[in-house]
């Protein structure tokens, strides 16, 4: 199949929706040259991607990735009773025309699934099952015509149980999920391996796991956030996506769960964010009762981030000595960070919702806190960030008197 990568009626018609409601992208959202296969892009609500090309009605798809460049994507299908069916489907990119899907890229394309490129799209890693064994992590150097080298990672990271979702960083850290724990049979947890000159020791990342299964991932590939799929069984959705983020200290704060438009009652999982940060992809599965057979149908969605990814505390400060009589203090220019927008705006109240008083002033430009606190030993303030598209976040400090 060759799919052109000239205009199309939709890019058209988002251009002129675009044009008509006066929108723009902010600088970090503009496009890099992925034209995902011409596909109408999405809004705040998942819709199905590629329907017939990648997400095929009556099919199991499951699993998504795209190289850095935007040249090759690759899914994964999945056939319950016939593995030679279960593989890992490729288009690939070139001179603005797109390939595919097709299967050879891969050697032994046999019970292969969880397909995800590394973060600088020359090696590609999936996960493989021989003769019925469990899941293993395997890795293969990338070209646009074939996977060489592909092997096993070592026994670090594969044990004798299931290892899933995983993501390797530019720095070359592998975080990964497994159910090597023998105490927890039902769950698999997020472990990560730091790349020396091989992966010699892997940690279990508790700030990430829960009680509940943790089954999938997809890794930033600056190590700044990352999206787990768990099943935690809030609001009776069953599998579930959530994101955590990495503050300045190394710590990742507690995972929040994605919006109700993405996590429904169906199983959402696999997650993928573009290159461009623009786009969450993730696998859908439902189950529809015939008789007394049990239909499974999973599909490939795609969504804007720009409700995903919001502010968070990257540098928690939360108490800052002054001067009674007069100070200034100038808050970190990183307390808040953002994935896809660097220019945050800044308001400050109360710790109670009131106004500040009149003898408090805040820069919100230069992010200074200045006046005098008078009799007052300590005086409780929240610092609330705003990002372009109205996601907000705020921190409570205390200016106390020294």
């Amino acid at each position: 199949m060759n799919i052109s990568n000239k205009p199309s009626l939709c890019i058209l018609s988002t251009m002129l929706l675009l044009m008509a409601a006066g929108c723009s992208l902010s600088p970090q959202r503009e496009s890099n040259g992925l034209d995902y296969l011409d596909q109408l892009p999405p809004g705040d609500t998942p819709r199905i991607f590629a329907p017939g090309i990648v997400s095929m009605a009556g099919r199991f798809d499951m699993g998504f990735t795209m190289s850095a460049n935007g040249s090759t994507i690759a899914f994964g299908i999945v056939h319950e009773n016939d593995p030679a069916q279960t593989n890992i489907q490729f288009l690939t990119r070139k001179n603005g025309i797109w390939t595919g899907p097709n299967s050879t890229i891969l050697p032994d394309n046999i019970n292969t699934s969880l397909p995800m490129f590394g973060p600088r799209g020359r090696e590609f890693y999936y996960t493989k099952s021989i003769n019925g064994a469990e899941n293993d992590l395997w890795v293969g150097n990338y070209s646009p015509k074939r996977i060489t080298n592909n092997r096993q990672l070592n026994q670090t990271v594969n044990s004798t149980k299931r290892e899933a979702g995983h993501g390797k960083t530019l720095e070359g850290t592998l975080y990964f999920t497994s159910n090597r724990d023998d105490t927890r049979q039902c769950c698999g947890d997020i472990y990560r391996a730091a790349l020396t000159d091989n992966y010699t020791s892997a940690e279990r990342v508790y700030a990430l796991n829960s009680e509940a299964d943790e089954d999938g991932l997809f890794m930033s590939p600056n190590e700044d956030y990352i999206i787990i799929q768990a099943w935690k069984n809030e609001f009776q959705t069953k599998h579930d996506l959530y994101i955590s983020y990495r503050t300045s200290q190394g710590n990742w704060t507690t995972p929040e769960r994605l919006g109700s438009t993405i996590n429904g009652p169906e199983i959402e999982q696999r997650p993928f964010v573009s290159p461009d940060n623009r786009y969450l992809f993730f696998s859908r599965m439902s189950t529809e009762q015939k008789g007394n057979k049990t239909i499974y149908e999973s599909d490939i969605y795609w969504v804007n981030t720009q409700t995903i990814f919001k502010p968070y505390l990257y540098n928690p400060i939360n108490t800052f000595r002054v001067n009674s009589a007069e100070f200034s203090t100038r808050l970190p220019e990183d307390l808040f960070k953002d994935v896809d927008d660097a220019m945050l705006s800044y308001t400050a109240a109360l710790a109670n919702g009131k106004g500040l008083p009149e003898q408090i002033d805040f820069d919100p430009d230069q992010l200074i806190i200045s006046g005098s606190l008078g009799q007052q030993k300590s005086l409780a303030l929240t610092i609330k960030a705003r990002d372009h598209y109205g996601n907000t976040a705020s921190v409570h400090i205390e200016l106390i008197s020294q």
